[in-house]
């Protein structure tokens, strides 16, 4: 047996995962659950099996949810295993499916990243979507799929340095960007930015930091996540400051950075959810004199749906955070959005290299958006909402998707205080 498959012996077969696991409810095949794809993880590793295409097939459509994870009475740490079982995978078969050329260098914090987020920007300011298609590199199914998933408007990440607040500083917090804050979200992050500077606190958004690792180490290249955690310990450097995550991927990997790392755990105790930083200054932001200003008591009341991405629910489990902060807001009618303990398909690379599985998880999603008609889709993970966006978009449903952050800045007034 490979040593990094051993944990598998701790599955014992009792299929408690198996109505929880999406791609099995989709496809009914044992090749498709978690045990099953625990014991062709077992075949490789003792060489019983070869990764031909069929057991390929099965362990790359894993979407990494961890939701058997979570209900495991035996603890098998399946996310772990998943993403070993690829590194040998990758091994074995360097063919690995890949993301789409004008994907790849979106998704990525470093200079080339910023480039084509820069190159969006300015085709979407000038009002030219279809020219991205003539981009080098840009043909085929592939590309079409990854043009479909790009956001009717993107806007730039939040400048990095040091932001300063006008009064007293109550402290200072760091702010993870990560690869998809240069392309993807910008209001984001300007949003967070905003409603940190207006509790008081100096916020501080290294130059040098990049993509957090997981699109790697999900895609079975543990090297290059271990290289992208060690510029992220360097960027965010030896001190105890915050370091503030919006996406629940990226928290995800930053706080499991120990396992790629042995350095890794100074910097992942320090990884904070915005939401429960928030709460933390609850009064502040919602008391008689609060930031966040109540609404006209002629206002109506807005309805708001939240999607919780896998990340938030079956390894972090700090959605109860994000769903206070929101039900706190004046005015403000939340409802979870049905179907939330089922992925939704985004899954990381999953919505680029499996359109067909990611795009059938939607659709339940998609239908519950057009029966609960909510003013706003609210989510903590950009894949999810670039996936859902696309699926609106799709379907003929005009409902912004939003984080929770956006959503404050841009329909309340917050006050610098």
């Amino acid at each position: 047996m490979n040593h990094r498959l051993k944990d598998t012996d701790r599955c014992v077969m009792c299929g408690l995962c198996l109505p929880h696991c999406p791609t099995y409810g989709l496809s009914r095949q044992e090749g498709d659950s978690p045990r099953g794809r625990i014991s062709l993880m077992q075949g490789l590793a003792s060489g019983r099996l070869q990764a031909d295409d069929k057991v390929t097939g099965h362990l790359d459509g894993c979407l990494e949810c961890r939701s058997c994870e979570s209900v495991c009475p035996s603890g098998v740490p399946f996310g772990r295993l998943m993403d070993e079982a690829r590194a040998l995978l990758r091994e074995q078969r360097p063919d690995r499916p890949e993301l789409p050329g004008i994907a790849r260098p979106m998704l990525r914090g470093d200079a080339t990243g910023r480039f084509m987020a820069g190159l969006l920007h300015t085709g979407q300011r000038l009002g030219l979507p279809g020219a991205l298609g003539h981009l080098p590199g840009v043909s085929g199914k592939a590309s079409a799929r990854a043009l479909a998933l790009l956001p009717r408007q993107a806007t730039p990440t939040a400048p990095r340095g040091t932001h300063t607040p006008a009064g007293e500083s109550l402290g200072t917090v760091q702010l993870f960007i990560g690869c998809t804050g240069n392309a993807f979200e910008g209001r984001s992050l300007a949003a967070a930015r905003d409603l940190l500077l207006a509790l008081g606190y100096r916020v501080e958004v290294p130059r040098a930091q990049g993509c957090c690792g997981a699109l790697d180490l999900h895609a079975g290249k543990p090297e290059a996540a271990r290289r992208l955690a060690a510029g992220n310990l360097a960027a965010f450097g030896a001190s105890d400051v915050p370091v503030i995550s919006l996406n629940s991927g990226c928290r995800t990997q930053l706080r499991e950075y120990e396992a790629l790392i042995p350095e890794g755990a100074a910097l992942a105790g320090r990884v904070r959810d915005l939401y429960g930083f928030l709460m933390e200054h609850e009064e502040r932001l919602f008391g008689e004199q609060g930031l966040i200003r109540p609404m006209p008591p002629e206002s109506r009341t807005m309805r708001v749906a939240v999607h919780l991405p896998c990340t938030l629910r079956n390894v972090l489990r700090e959605q109860g955070a994000m769903l206070a902060l929101l039900r706190r807001v004046p005015g403000l009618e939340v409802v979870e959005l049905e179907g939330n303990e089922r992925c939704c398909g985004a899954a990381g690379a999953h919505m680029f290299t499996h359109p067909e599985t990611a795009d059938a998880l939607l659709s339940p999603k998609i239908e519950a958006v057009r029966r609960q008609a909510p003013e706003a889709i609210i989510t903590a993970n950009i894949g999810c909402s670039l996936h859902f966006q696309a699926g609106l978009r799709r379907a003929g449903l005009e409902v912004p998707v939003m984080t929770p952050a956006e959503w404050l800045v841009s329909q309340w007034q917050v006050s610098s205080g």
